[in-house]
């Protein structure tokens, strides 16, 4: 028997981002995501009016490997609370991710979105553009976190 897959094509990212369909609610999303990563803090800065600069969101949170950004982070429609379980492990905080494609909501109005992560001293970077000419969505992961857990 011959094994096949599904092929899923990058417009799979467009229709996800739809449920937000609203700047607001992506950015609802986006801070939904820092809470998941048990951030302590999360700053949002706007650009000036009409001039297409970046947004930013940048957290707290416990960051991401390379591993876990391709594996976990980049898996559609994973089902986080399946393998880890409802709650946060060190804050137990009731995780709000439900559907695995909240990763997706800043594409609805960003023409690019990077993912800048820290954890255990290493960086890592994912870049995500859609083909439409709007601003650009930047997300980050503050390198110091108080308390640290490890």
């Amino acid at each position: 028997m011959t094994k096949s897959s599904f092929k899923v094509d990058t417009r799979l990212a467009y229709l996800l981002s739809e449920n937000y369909r609203s700047p607001e609610k992506a950015l609802k999303e986006l801070i939904d995501n820092a809470w998941d990563a048990e951030a302590l803090s999360v700053d949002i800065t706007l650009p000036a009016p009409m001039t297409g600069e970046a947004i930013v969101v940048e957290d707290n949170g416990s960051g991401m490997t390379l591993n876990e950004l391709q594996n976990e982070y980049l898996n559609v429609a994973r089902n986080r609370r399946q393998r880890s379980g409802d709650f946060t492990p060190n804050l137990k905080r009731r995780v709000k991710g439900l559907k695995g494609i909240g990763k997706f909501a800043g594409l609805m109005f960003a023409a690019s979105m990077q993912l800048d992560t820290w954890t255990r001293g290493k960086q890592t970077t994912a870049v995500r553009r859609n083909k439409f000419g709007r601003v650009a969505l930047v997300g980050r992961k503050r390198r110091s976190r108080l308390p640290t857990w490890f």
